[in-house]
């Protein structure tokens, strides 16, 4: 697998298990400063709003995060996945 590639799905592997654990502070970590999150009939939500946001809904609910990822794409400087 190329380097690349297996970095993607490290980093994929290493969201899913900071969402489960409800760690905040890996998932910022992981973040560029500009994320922005889009959801169907909700405003857009940055990085400076995702932890209040996070932590209320792990506070409601226990969140059990899964995914795999079928294929990774790497161009240059881009990266996405398709699952």
């Amino acid at each position: 697998m190329e380097p690349d590639i297996q970095a993607v799905r490290e980093v994929h592997s290493s969201w899913i298990d900071a969402v489960n654990a409800g760690d905040i502070d890996i998932l910022l970590g992981l973040m560029a400063d500009d994320t922005v999150f889009l959801n169907p009939g909700q405003a857009p939500l940055g990085k400076d709003e995702l932890p209040s946001r996070f932590l209320d809904a792990h506070q409601q609910t226990r969140i059990v995060c899964t995914s795999e990822l079928d294929n990774v794409v790497v161009a240059g400087d881009v990266a996405y996945t398709v699952r």
